[in-house]
């Protein structure tokens, strides 16, 4: 059908529902009754603007996950993406927060369950997290980081802080399968090797901690949509109360972090040769 004629089609339907006196008026000139011809059956008309809107955005969810890398979980992405617009529509912010965070989820846990990215951290813990330029205006490369007696380490850059023994994490969480760890270690992990593929400069760091803030954020309103939720600290109820009376502004932020996490997917993984070499290139250390 003539697109043109769809958008007239369109308002008319619109204008059946929204004015009786234009609905029976049509009615009369088509010579129709309410009860031979149901122009204005809301369940009707409301099943097929839905309908619509699913095509529409099952259509969008594809386009965002086009050239995605991890071809076995797409379909369950693109799933996940549309039941994720379906609650942004209702204004169902508990329910977009853990359908977009599910999408997460699903590519990091597949991700940190690669046995070779599980070595290739083996290798490179110990190593200073940031690069540094050699002399001026020399371009960074992967092996040229920051002094190894002076700099922090790719672990405790990832594992920041101590446990309440007072040991540091990295010491502990170095020691842990990739995909054993807390899922908030494992988002900062993909973010480090796959998003920045080791290479970030110490000016990156507050990018960084942007972006894993703001995935911790999103983990904890996603937790919300657990039934007999709770908030079990200080930091999570000033989180929420942030956050909740800005559901607006943050259905927009977060949609952007999950872009901002795909785009690092879709450049960074299957893991780059630069970075493959560099770290089988290094006996390992502590």
């Amino acid at each position: 059908m003539d697109e043109k004629l769809n958008v007239v089609i369109d308002k008319i339907v619109q204008l059946t529902k929204q004015n009786a006196e234009f609905d029976a008026e049509l009615r009369k000139k088509l010579g129709v009754s309410s009860a031979s011809y149901a122009l204005l059956d809301d369940n009707k008309i409301n099943d097929i603007y839905e309908y619509c809107i699913n095509k529409v955005t099952k259509q969008q969810a594809e386009d965002f996950y086009k050239d995605f890398p991890i071809e076995n979980i797409m379909d369950t992405l693109i799933e996940d993406y549309c039941r994720m617009e379906m609650f942004r529509r209702k204004n169902n912010f508990g329910d977009f927060c853990l359908a977009m965070y599910q999408q997460i989820e699903n590519m990091t846990n597949t991700i940190c369950a690669n046995p070779e990215l599980q070595e290739i951290a083996s290798l490179l813990w110990g190593k200073p997290w940031f690069l540094t330029n050699q002399s001026k205006g020399a371009i960074p490369t992967i092996e040229k980081r920051g002094s190894e007696n002076f700099s922090q380490t790719i672990a405790s850059f990832i594992f920041y802080g101590n446990d309440k023994n007072g040991k540091p994490n990295a010491e502990t969480k170095v020691e842990i399968p990739l995909n054993d760890l807390y899922a908030y270690d494992k988002m900062r992990v993909v973010v480090y090797f796959i998003g920045y593929k080791t290479c970030m400069m110490s000016n990156d760091k507050k990018i960084f901690s942007e972006i894993t803030n703001l995935l911790n954020e999103l983990y904890q309103c996603r937790n919300t949509n657990h039934r007999g939720y709770i908030s079990q600290s200080d930091y999570v109820t000033k989180t929420l109360n942030k956050i909740l009376p800005l559901q607006s502004f943050y259905y927009s932020k977060f949609h952007g972090l999950l872009a901002q996490y795909v785009d690092f997917i879709k450049d960074g993984y299957p893991i780059k040769d630069e970075l493959r070499n560099y770290a089988f290139s290094l006996k390992k250390q502590k």
